[in-house]
């Protein structure tokens, strides 16, 4: 349980960062943020959770290779950790300058065919700046999220992420959101990369890895009718672009998120412990790995 103490400190030290950031050119604080990642990287315990991702994932690759790959990813999520104070400020003017779509007409063609829409993604380059784009050009959506532990912080982050129009739906107990806005014609946002309960998974190929991961998004395609579109953002020079898939039928596993995460792999968060799953039962790891 965390302290109120501690709590108020983080929040502080927020609003400071948030000051800052106002007045900081996104460039300086990418910057800032790029280096403070990679820091984090050397002196984390989280370093060894990393490297035994990708080396699960490029074996044949040298450890020299997977140790780049590590240190731009964590110069990646550091820059969007810290460029993201600014644009939760940000006006649409600077949005439409700094970020570009490849693709909107799929998304429209989604809409249009009046069952709501399933958008997939992922924790890959910069998904926070991405639904604001959206909402701003008229696709508001809800964002299937998990609540911080400090309420402060949380309050903060939620008044960024739908003060263009998005909505939020905790990811605990979320079925009952997502079904009401798909009913009602809705866009609801989902990243799918993470990890789930053994019980409530099905086993599917992941970077190449058997691996388990929620059907949710499957079931609820299938039974509601929705069509699943992918999306996937990425850094282009001190802003982003992204590119929306075609609209597809959900099936049982996570196809278009591996692909897009083997071109670009150091834009995925290597620091989740994907592969460890968080209730074994009497599946070892091992078992779903032959």
């Amino acid at each position: 349980m965390r302290s109120e103490r501690t709590n108020r400190r983080e929040f502080r030290l927020y609003r400071v960062a948030k000051a800052l950031g106002r007045v900081t050119p996104f460039w300086l604080l990418q910057k800032v943020g790029a280096f403070l990642g990679v820091t984090f990287l050397l002196v984390s315990s989280r370093r060894r959770t990393v490297l035994a991702n990708l080396r699960r994932v490029f074996p044949d690759r040298s450890a020299g290779v997977r140790l780049a790959i590590a240190l731009r990813c964590a110069a990646h999520f550091g820059r969007i950790g810290f460029d993201y104070i600014k644009w939760g400020q940000v006006p649409t003017e600077t949005l439409d300058r700094m970020v570009s779509c490849e693709g909107i007409e799929n998304l429209k063609r989604a809409v249009d065919m009046g069952k709501g829409v399933l958008m997939l993604s992922a924790h890959f380059g910069h998904w926070e700046v991405c639904s604001q784009w959206h909402a701003v050009h008229g696709f508001p959506q809800a964002l299937v999220y998990r609540p911080l532990e400090n309420p402060l912080m949380e309050a903060e982050l939620a008044a960024a992420r739908t003060r263009f129009g998005n909505t939020l739906i905790p990811k605990s107990g979320a079925t009952r959101g997502i079904l009401k806005a798909i009913k009602n014609g809705g866009l609801v946002a989902v990243l799918l990369d993470q990890k789930s309960d053994l019980e409530h998974s099905v086993i599917v190929e992941f970077l190449g890895i058997p691996t388990p991961t929620t059907p949710a998004v499957a079931k609820l395609a299938l039974a509601t009718g929705a069509p699943v579109v992918p999306i996937f953002s990425y850094p282009k020079g001190t802003g982003y672009t992204f590119k929306v898939e075609s609209p597809i039928l959900a099936e049982p596993g996570d196809t278009e998120t591996t692909l897009a995460i083997l071109a670009r792999p150091e834009l995925w968060f290597w620091f989740h412990d994907r592969w460890t799953p968080r209730k074994r039962r009497t599946m070892a790891l091992e078992s779903y790995e032959e």
